[in-house]
């Protein structure tokens, strides 16, 4: 029952469900790390601020524009620099030229290019952004002291004469202020957070397929044993058949030999010739129907193997003077050939003997005649026997080939389909195939493998 529930998933819905399944734990986890990112980036973009409004606080506070503005505003940002965090600083002038600055004043680029804006450069964190300070109230030039000292520099100069146009305008001063502050940790936080959420997506992965393997194995031992429960009953019905079948079959032979026997006297006493001729077909039908319930009867009952070392060459020979008579009807020889290491096998000599006779009246009849059938034991390739009989007949359909061990299958009128059937149970008795194949040239090759040479150590 739950092996018929089960089955109605098919694989390939399941790895559907377990890939859908992963696919949107693993857009969980991307959207998580995105968010994680923004929030590393937003913390950066913030202590930025913070410090651009410090620095634009400062210069505003700084309202005096003399001689020591210039000095004041470059010592402010070689402060901020310092810091640490923060890889460059410039304060510009309205037409884009550097009044103050520190650190690494190229990375900025024309920062009055970019009126007001943040990004992310390679170097790191950008942030631009323009502000404007009232005139000053006394602005002044400074002079050459009374030691005879230079006065403002060039930097102090232009923003002094800047300042004074602008003054005399009555309009605020513009400038515009740049900030580029190290990257490297926020860098090193979004890739940890990219790690965290790959492994936490990897680990979501192997649990899922952890959950499909033990999905799998819960459906196929749920299947083994529905399988097994029905092979046990399959079993027990055919082995309570079996013995069934084999007691009626036992109970037709006995009546079956008073039939003959009456039979058989009456041939012999019965003057008609006419009515001896029926008597002797009527013997002839019962030892046919005899030889058959013989095969059901070894069929029904399973074989017991009793393994002992047995010469394969006088085995042969029994076989041969046993279906004497059949080859010299049709005529036909038989060749044997004993490879060294297979003249002796552990085996139930009985069961080979009954497996190879009945695979010698099969090629015999399939022969044509004048032919030769060969039999050839030889050692495999693992170090076993095998021993193959070889005709010159017709060969099987392939079609029929799949069948040619099933029980009562068989392509002779006469046959009762068992004698393959019964090969095979000896061979299975035993742990060796029973195989059939295309003899090169035509004809039929069956062939018993995987038997055990007796040890001459």
């Amino acid at each position: 029952m739950v092996a018929s529930k089960f089955s109605t998933w098919s694989r390939g819905t399941v790895g559907a469900v377990v890939v859908a399944a992963w696919s949107a734990f693993a857009a969980w986890q991307y959207a998580g790390f995105r968010h994680e990112r923004a929030i590393i980036r937003d913390a950066l973009y913030q202590q930025t601020g913070a410090l651009m409004h410090a620095l634009i606080g400062g210069a505003g506070s700084h309202r005096r524009r003399g001689q020591f503005y210039e000095d004041q505003l470059q010592g402010m940002l070689n402060e901020l620099v310092a810091a640490g965090d923060v890889l460059a600083a410039a304060i510009r002038s309205g037409d884009g030229s550097i009044m103050a600055g520190a650190g690494e004043e190229d990375l900025l680029g024309d920062s009055a290019a970019d009126a007001e804006n943040a990004a992310w450069e390679p170097a790191g964190f950008r942030l631009v952004e323009q502000f404007e300070l009232a005139p000053p109230e006394a602005p002044g030039l400074g002079g050459p002291g009374r030691r005879y000292g230079r006065g403002q520099g060039p930097r102090a100069r232009m923003m002094q004469q800047l300042a004074d146009e602008q003054a005399e305008a009555g309009e605020p001063v513009q400038y515009t202020a740049a900030l580029l502050v190290d990257r490297t940790r926020a860098d090193a936080l979004v890739q940890h957070a990219a790690q965290s959420h790959t492994l936490v997506a990897l680990a979501g992965a192997a649990v899922l397929a952890l959950a499909a393997w033990a999905w799998r194995a819960a459906v196929a031992t749920a299947a083994a044993q529905g399988e097994a429960q029905l092979l046990q009953k399959e079993t027990r019905f055919l082995r309570n058949f079996s013995q069934a079948a084999a007691g009626l079959a036992h109970e037709t032979r006995n009546p079956l030999g008073l039939i003959r026997g009456w039979t058989q006297r009456l041939a012999q006493t019965e003057s008609d010739p006419q009515r001896q001729e029926q008597a002797h077909a009527v013997v002839e039908e019962c030892d046919r129907l005899t030889a058959r319930i013989n095969q059901f009867l070894a069929f029904a009952k399973p074989p017991e193997v009793r393994l002992a070392a047995a010469p394969l060459a006088p085995l042969l020979d029994e076989l041969k003077l046993l279906l004497e008579p059949d080859l010299d009807d049709k005529q036909l020889q038989v060749d044997c050939a004993i490879g060294p290491e297979c003249k002796t096998l552990q085996t139930d000599r009985e069961l080979l003997r009954q497996a190879l006779f009945n695979l010698l009246q099969n090629a015999v009849h399939f022969s044509p005649p004048g032919g030769t059938i060969a039999i050839e034991a030889s050692a495999a390739p693992g170090g076993d026997c095998q021993i193959a009989v070889n005709d010159r007949g017709p060969g099987v359909p392939a079609e029929q080939a799949p069948s040619l061990f099933t029980p009562y299958f068989t392509t002779r009128s006469e046959g009762t389909g068992l004698g393959l059937a019964i090969v095979q149970q000896i061979a299975q008795a035993h742990g060796w195939q029973a195989e059939y194949a295309d003899r090169s040239g035509g004809g039929a090759s069956f062939a018993l493998t995987g038997i055990h040479a007796e040890s001459h150590d």
